[in-house]
């Protein structure tokens, strides 16, 4: 006998008239609709949200799409387009920290046996690689896409390595209709790649909350002590008299240092 997920194997139901007349080998076995759903179901279980992965699937287009990033949210059990037909499958949402999972750039659909999802090594900070810009992870066909990143100039076949290190921003600049890489401390525009352009970038360190810029806090000066002055008595020295213009009453006395007000002069 050989030994699969079928009912008959597993016990759950009988079939006499059935014989077996050769094994099946456990490659093909492995080939079996329900085997590659409970192969998918498996490698998916090892998965943890804000794990660095690498997913192999389709978009909402059904077109065959990669995406690098960190695992955003669990998988989610979908049905959708494949080749021209509906089908189960699972949706992963993969991009940079911090996404919304409504961005659709996230969404990648795997299907069991046309689908792969590994654990992949996250790029360390300042580390070059060169990409098509619309390969970028958190690049989007939308005008409100801001990602961050070291910018180390533009690519191509005969570009061997970055010709600069400027911490930059990646964003779609309405008015022109154009995405730009602008210099995140001058707004300064280095280049209008198309989606196809192939750039050097490396992740960028984490932004500060206050800015890009370390902006330390100046020191607040210390509060100097209010010293109130002492009561003048009638015995001391307190300079000339002043009278109410009107009244001619006496309302203090005024030295060259200050005016002393009656109030605050005391009998003995």
């Amino acid at each position: 006998m050989h030994d699969c997920d079928c009912d008959v194997c597993k016990g759950s139901a009988r079939a006499p008239a059935l014989h077996v007349l050769t094994d099946i080998p456990d490659h093909e076995l492995d080939l079996t609709p329900r085997r590659k759903r409970a192969k998918m179901k498996e490698q998916l279980a090892e998965l943890r949200v804000n794990d660095y992965v690498r997913a192999e699937g389709v978009d909402t287009r059904g077109h065959n799409v990669v995406r690098t990033g960190h695992l955003l949210a669990p998988p989610k059990e979908v049905s959708a387009q494949r080749n021209g037909r509906r089908a189960q499958g699972w949706r992963l949402f993969v991009g940079l920290a911090g996404t919304s999972i409504d961005q659709r750039s996230t969404w990648v659909t795997l299907f069991p046996g046309s689908g792969a999802i590994e654990h992949a090594r996250q790029p360390e900070i300042g580390e070059w690689q060169q990409t098509p810009f619309g390969k970028i992870p958190g690049m989007r066909t939308s005008p409100d896409v801001n990602v961050r990143v070291l910018f180390g100039g533009k690519g191509g076949k005969r570009s061997k390595e970055p010709t600069q290190s400027t911490l930059a921003r990646l964003v779609h600049n309405p008015d022109k209709h154009r995405y730009e890489v602008r210099d995140a401390e001058t707004g300064e525009t280095l280049l209008c790649p198309s989606w196809q352009t192939s750039i050097w970038w490396a992740v960028a360190p984490a932004e500060e909350e206050h800015g890009d810029r370390d902006q330390a806090e100046e020191p607040k000066p210390a509060e100097e002590p209010v010293v109130e002055p002492a009561a003048a008595t009638v015995d001391d020295d307190l300079g000339q008299p002043v009278h109410h213009v009107q009244t001619g009453k006496l309302v203090g006395y005024l030295t060259p240092e200050r005016f002393i007000p009656i109030d605050q002069v005391e009998k003995r």
